[in-house]
């Protein structure tokens, strides 16, 4: 087994990602196998793992690579072949009931065709935190030899089973009609069917699974990735439309009017529900969370509690506080499932939960009760990675020493005593060379007052605030 080195920069926070295709391509099949042997070292108490990957044209050459590695490494592999990745969290939550087992998912979500990726599991069906993926980059860069035993590997669909326990979890009190876009995703595997299931008319566009180029990118946290799903429920007269990204984790939601739902409302939105279930309910929020979501969280006698950026960060918080119930301005909203146990971003499952609102009335009165806040899209702020963690951990010192600071991931800072509600948020991206940046104010001279204050603790960092200064608040 070569010992070469390897690309580190694809190691990311919270996933294994870069370019698959292509001569000089990083993540070839060969890193997928030395992947796949190293992760067995690091899950010994994992006696099988399940595999599944993404539609992208390079996956079931990792994948088999993959699976070739965790045989070789002594572990049986459970291959649910192409699947979005809650459904791998779900049927290695479901496994584990029996033997413990773990997960493996190639996919690079919302990435564009040419990338490709890893996301590990433990037996909890918990990712694997930023440290154990450069343990697993570490192990791979010293080689790891194979085991004398060689692994078993079976085939199963969990889809079935899947679609059956949402069925059982959701009941729709009128019938739906809803107009779904997979972009051509994973959630192709399971979006109808899951929707069908609980009694909903569905109508698809680009939901072929076999199709590998994607009409437009498979990410809903970005307005014009949903414009065409919001004239098709224009069209076609749907009460609603979901919006998926690559691999089914990630939701954006078109209300009856075709309009794209801006993804603070939706989460609001599925809070407002979730207190309805557990009044007085703690609910995690990232640091780039609207003001408008945590004023409407308490409003409801909820209590919003700040967590940092990203999927696999978001579930340690939660699972550490106890909290049920989660989400994050990228479109990412997070449950703690008893049924198999496990903590899940599920795209699906968070459909399923707003057909289910909707079916017992129109959700234009549950949206307009939210308050509407002046924010920001997500500025990034051109910073090398070998910069960005000293600069923002150099902002937040400095913050600190005039307004209040939240440090939990960067610096989300309160500037409240400039213009009521105002704040912004400065932070390292963990998977980009860029600081990313939020701001948001009560009305229109508080965004302006807000962003200018941002700008100007950039500058005084040595960055360029032209991208930010630049910036009009969302729709």
């Amino acid at each position: 087994m070569s010992d070469s080195p390897i690309p580190r920069e694809i190691f990311r926070a919270y996933d294994i990602r870069g370019r698959a295709v292509g001569a000089d391509a990083p993540l070839t099949p060969d890193l997928a196998l030395r992947v796949g042997l190293a992760f067995a070292e690091l899950v010994p108490s994992a006696e099988r793992i399940v595999v599944g990957g993404d539609q992208r044209r390079s996956t079931p050459a990792l994948q088999q690579a993959a699976i070739a590695g965790l045989l070789d490494a002594g572990l049986d592999v459970v291959d649910i072949g192409r699947a979005p990745s809650p459904l791998v969290y779900w049927a290695t939550a479901l496994l584990t009931q029996e033997r413990p087992t773990a997960g493996f998912v190639v996919t690079a979500s919302h990435n564009p065709p040419d990338d490709n990726g890893i996301k590990l599991l433990h037996t909890d069906a918990m990712p694997f935190s930023p440290e154990q993926i450069q343990s697993v980059a570490d192990l791979v860069e010293s080689g790891v030899t194979a085991a004398k035993r060689q692994g078993g590997r079976r085939l199963w669909s969990p889809r079935p089973a899947y679609v059956g326990s949402l069925a059982e979890s959701f009941r729709l009190e009128r019938r739906l009609r809803v107009a779904i876009d997979p972009g051509n995703g994973a959630a192709t595997v399971t979006a109808a069917a899951a929707l069908r299931a609980i009694g909903c008319e569905v109508m698809a566009i680009n939901d072929d699974p076999e199709e590998t180029e994607p009409v437009h990118p498979a990410d809903p946290q970005h307005a014009q990735n949903v414009a065409q799903l919001a004239s098709f429920v224009s069209g076609t007269g749907s009460d609603l439309g979901f919006a998926f990204d690559g691999d089914g984790d990630r939701l954006g939601l078109v209300d009856e009017l075709g309009r794209r739902v801006p993804p603070d409302r939706v989460f609001a939105l599925l809070a407002q529900d979730w207190l309805a279930a557990y009044p007085k309910a703690d609910i995690h929020v990232d640091v780039k969370t609207s003001r408008a979501v945590i004023d409407h969280i308490e409003q409801l006698g909820g209590r919003a509690v700040f967590g940092p950026v990203g999927h696999s960060l978001g579930k340690y918080a939660m699972r550490e506080r106890g909290i049920g119930f989660g989400g994050e301005a990228s479109t990412h909203y997070f449950y703690r499932v008893d049924d198999p146990p496990h903590i899940t971003d599920d795209a699906v499952r968070t459909a399923c939960r707003i057909a289910q609102m909707a079916s017992r009335g129109p959700l234009q009165p549950l949206l307009e009760s939210v308050p509407r806040y002046p924010v920001s899209p997500e500025v990034k702020i051109v910073c090398s990675d070998d910069r960005k963690h000293r600069v923002s951990a150099e902002i937040v010192e400095s913050a600190r020493r005039r307004w209040p600071v939240n440090a939990i991931d960067g610096a989300r800072i309160d500037l409240s005593s400039h213009a009521p509600g105002a704040w912004c948020v400065i932070r390292a991206s963990n998977t980009t060379p860029y600081l990313t940046v939020v701001v948001e104010g009560r009305d229109d001279s508080g965004y302006v007052i807000a962003r200018e204050i941002t700008a100007e603790i950039l500058d005084r960092a040595g960055l360029d605030p032209k991208p930010l200064l630049n910036q009009p608040p969302l729709d």
